[in-house]
């Protein structure tokens, strides 16, 4: 009888461990949530973003040049619209001096129009044409593939009668072929000047 009573105290004091081991516990997760320490780190939080989103809608909109800090601010608002950037996640805020020496490496490359050389592209150029052919024999310019006897008529109705004048042409004579003749795609598409060259 003293062995069934013993045990049953022995179970009853490890009921009661387990009992105030849990009680523990509970209380102190539950006073971590309501500790106002634990509670204002939290609270200090929203009441910061609350404020920053009441002085963005007071705000009105500046350009980029009235101070550096407009710049910093506008720089912000960029990232955050190209980046999706967690409330938690530390966004890195240029400092004056970096926007000052920024807006001071703009200046020095910047070029004025003036300053830039245009390209010189070469005129189009009316190339060698001939009254009549040259010791009165003209060549046979059919020998050049895509050239029947239609267009050899035309070339030399305008003033073309021998391969070195095809041969030397140029892009610029191209460009004036192209505005005053109708075979010049054709003579660039055949490569003319290339097969020219080959009966010189």
């Amino acid at each position: 009888m003293l062995e069934i009573a013993s045990e049953i105290i022995v179970c009853l004091l490890i009921a009661a461990a387990i009992g105030a081991a849990i009680g523990y516990l509970v209380c102190k997760s539950l006073s971590e949530k309501t500790d106002p320490a634990a509670v204002k780190p939290h609270r200090e939080k929203k009441a910061a973003e609350k404020e920053k989103e009441v002085v963005a809608e007071k705000t009105p909109e500046k350009t980029l040049e009235e101070t550096p800090e407009v710049i910093q601010e506008v720089m912000i608002e960029e990232v955050l619209e190209t980046e999706e950037i967690s409330p938690t996640e530390e966004v890195e805020i240029p400092t004056e001096d970096a926007i000052e020496k920024a807006l001071e490496a703009l200046e020095e490359i910047d070029v004025q129009d003036d300053e830039i050389p245009e390209a010189k592209e070469e005129p189009a150029k009316k190339p060698e044409l001939l009254s009549s052919p040259r010791n009165g024999k003209k060549d046979a310019l059919t020998k050049i593939k895509g050239l029947g006897p239609k267009l050899e008529e035309k070339l030399n109705t305008a003033g073309i009668y021998h391969f070195d004048q095809i041969a030397s042409w140029t892009e610029a004579d191209f460009e004036w072929l192209g505005e005053n003749t109708t075979f010049a795609s054709r003579a660039k598409k055949d490569d003319w000047v290339a097969q020219a060259k080959s009966f010189i």
